[in-house]
């Protein structure tokens, strides 16, 4: 995965701090829980522990088909959490 679609999700969870319409939570949801997935997959294989969990706990999280409904006060500090976890490790998903 281009480090650019690990940019372009954090921005995205980003922006979901702002009150949008449903339709943009629910594309959210399908790129959030895709690069997640994508990072946990990348990471199973290597010795690192924490890092995929991480990104499968997200992955869970953001799950377009099995929604986690929570108040909004409750996804901002996600919403954040995910997108620093994503800068933060953006070497760990993106292929070189």
């Amino acid at each position: 995965m281009p480090v650019l679609v690990v940019y372009i999700t954090a921005l995205l969870l980003f922006i979901a701090i702002l009150p949008l319409p449903p339709e943009f939570y629910s594309l959210l949801r399908v790129i959030a829980a895709g690069t997640f997935a994508w990072g946990a997959y990348r990471n199973f294989g290597r010795k690192m522990v924490l890092l995929p969990l991480v990104y499968t706990l997200f992955t869970i999280v953001f799950n377009p088909i099995m929604e986690i409904n929570l108040a909004k006060e409750l996804w901002i500090p996600i919403d954040i959490a995910a997108a620093a976890v994503l800068l933060a490790t953006k070497n760990h998903i993106a292929e070189s």
